[in-house]
């Protein structure tokens, strides 16, 4: 039998596993999608309201794509038109399920497993899902901010050379290795979800006193 100590964590697992299982399968479509709302989440947040860049959110046709990138952004300067409608455009690939879906489903799971209170757990769900947003579409801009300056010709913004290392810097985290995708939603995961008593005490020995019971109201 396992210790009382420990059934939190244990209770945590049986449910965490599974949950994070299950939303990571690639069920039919469901790729394509999350591919579709993110694009059209980007249109609205980032492809509006600015009067020089013109940017537009596309899906790269399957026979076309370069293993799972899925999603194309078209970034051009509207001062580099010509009378046509034509000029310079760079056009930038990611994989929109690595980059929004993996780190949003694995803040679900981990939201959805937590052995506290449903009103906490629906409170932390909707928290969790506004950062995480947040950060899926901050790394979206930096990826657009790190092929738009003077160098690549479109000279939407000027970076420095110490900007530029750290764009390109937080480029290869967010989008190019994915690392984030794990890291932050653990750290959101814990922010929204937890309060100082259980951050306070979360080594083990004392993790179960801490933990309301999830049948618990508060």
């Amino acid at each position: 039998m396992p210790r009382p100590e420990f059934k939190p964590v244990l209770r945590f697992l049986f449910w965490f596993v599974p949950l994070y299982a299950l939303l990571l399968i690639p069920w039919p479509h469901s790729r394509d999608l999350y591919g579709t709302y993110l694009r059209s989440v980007s249109r609205h947040v980032l492809a509006s309201n600015n009067s020089r860049r013109i940017l537009r959110f596309e899906e790269v046709p399957e026979s076309r794509r370069n293993r799972t990138l899925d999603t194309r952004i078209t970034v051009a300067n509207r001062e580099q038109l010509d009378a046509s409608g034509s000029g310079r455009a760079v056009m930038l690939d990611f994989d929109s399920h690595g980059v929004g879906w993996v780190p949003t489903a694995l803040l679900i799971a981990l939201v959805l497993a937590t052995p506290v209170p449903w009103r906490r757990r629906a409170a932390a769900l909707l928290w969790g899902l506004l950062a995480i947003h947040a950060l899926v579409l901050f790394s979206i801009e930096i990826y657009i901010w790190n092929q738009s300056d003077t160098a690549s010709g479109l000279a939407l913004i000027e970076l420095s050379p110490w900007e530029k290392m750290i764009v390109g810097g937080l480029e290869e985290t967010l989008v190019t290795q994915l690392g984030a995708s794990f890291v932050a939603p653990l750290l959101i995961w814990i922010l929204v979800t937890f309060r100082a008593d259980n951050l306070a005490a979360l080594s083990v020995g004392k993790l179960s006193n801490t933990l309301p019971q999830a049948s618990a109201g508060e």
